[in-house]
């Protein structure tokens, strides 16, 4: 019996090592390193401010698909190259992203690009050990990246919602997993926490919602509304069941006193409510609204993004609803601070926005300037 189970764990060994060595066999290389003129339109930081961004990348997926997941017709390496120049441009000391795929190749390529560090965590893999898995084009994520003098560590991530598993090297899951990641950065002596999100997507309440409805009410039953509405509200209670996990990972994991940022995809808008539960106490400050009180700043934008894509027309009642629902603009990604003074947020504003009809993402970013 001995024998039989030291064969045993000989073979899972040398299974593990031919696993493995396909794995980084399978790693795509990083190419040629994007030389960047920074010369022209460059912005300075100045001394003791810190510039903060935000931005879902779009991983351009339509993530329908089982060998491999669809995608659309896009120009990946031309709004990588978008991407890479708005950012020289900006020069954030602390940048958070969503939708990095595939990983780690995305999140390293652009670290290596701009000159950051980075931490990141895949949370859409499939089925999936190292490079090898299916849907074959599905290693989706977030990140964060600090520049310059910063460090960052890698405190783990928070799952906030989905069932299976799904980490950097493997991944068992058939459904969506949402996440938070948290990094702690430092420059001398001081520290920052940050937790990047990605919510879970769909309709929320809010003037959006109601002419989506409205919309739909004009074209089939009314069962088939109130069909729609129950889904809806079934997207609705995910969040806030997220980010009821989001508060609680936050309040077990931010020493007292130390100051943080919120930030990422939250797919949902202040308006709806959903947010409440963080915003409530004053304890997270939404830095853009803060700054603008009497502006929208739309970062999903399908009147004027060219990157926006429309939801396949369908005959469920819940995706014709979302699919009227997302031709209406909304601001879904935000910066939040705690423990940091109100005055010491100097400035907030949307940026990567199109830019000769050409645009790095389907969402607009959130960049905040702090006095630090």
């Amino acid at each position: 019996m001995k024998i039989a189970n030291r064969k045993a764990h000989l073979i899972c060994l040398k299974f593990v090592i031919w696993v493995s060595a396909i794995s980084f066999g399978c790693t795509r290389e990083l190419p040629a390193r994007f030389n960047v003129d920074k010369a022209e339109g460059n912005i300075p930081s100045p001394g003791r401010e810190i510039r903060i961004l935000t931005l879902n990348v779009w991983s351009g997926l339509t993530y329908k698909g089982f060998l491999k997941m669809g995608q659309y017709q896009d120009d990946t390496e031309q709004r990588y190259r978008v991407l890479i120049k708005a950012i020289s441009r900006i020069e954030p000391d602390v940048m958070a992203i969503q939708e990095a795929n595939p990983l780690p190749f995305y999140a390293k390529r652009l670290a290596r690009d701009l000159n950051y560090q980075v931490i990141y965590r895949i949370t859409l893999g499939g089925i999936r050990f190292g490079s090898l898995g299916i849907p074959t084009n599905l290693r989706e994520g977030g990140a964060i990246l600090v520049k310059g003098l910063w460090s960052i560590f890698d405190h783990g991530r928070k799952r906030l919602s989905g069932s299976g598993i799904a980490t950097n090297w493997f991944c068992f899951h058939f459904g969506e997993i949402t996440q938070a990641i948290l990094g702690q950065a430092e420059m001398n002596g001081k520290s920052l926490y940050i937790y990047s999100v990605h919510l879970h997507s769909g309709p929320f309440r809010g003037s959006a919602f109601n002419k989506a409805v409205n919309a739909m009410a004009r074209e089939t039953t009314w069962e088939k509304v109130e069909e729609a509405k129950r889904y809806a509200e079934k997207a609705m209670q995910r969040r806030r069941h997220e980010i009821a996990a989001l508060k609680a990972f936050v309040e077990a994991t931010l020493p007292p006193g130390v100051p943080a940022l919120l930030l990422g995809d939250f797919n949902t808008t202040v308006e709806s409510g959903e947010l409440d539960p963080l915003l409530s106490g004053g304890n997270w400050v939404d830095s853009y609204r803060f700054k603008n009180p009497d502006d929208e700043g739309v970062t999903w934008d399908p009147f004027g993004n060219p990157n926006f894509r429309q939801t396949e027309t369908s005959t469920e009642a819940f995706d014709r609803l979302r699919a009227y629902h997302e031709r209406y603009p909304s601001r879904i990604d935000f910066i939040f601070s705690r423990n940091l003074p109100r005055d010491s947020i100097l400035e907030s504003r949307v940026v990567l926005t199109p830019e000769n009809g050409v645009c790095a993402s389907d969402h607009y970013g959130v960049l905040t300037t702090l006095k630090w």
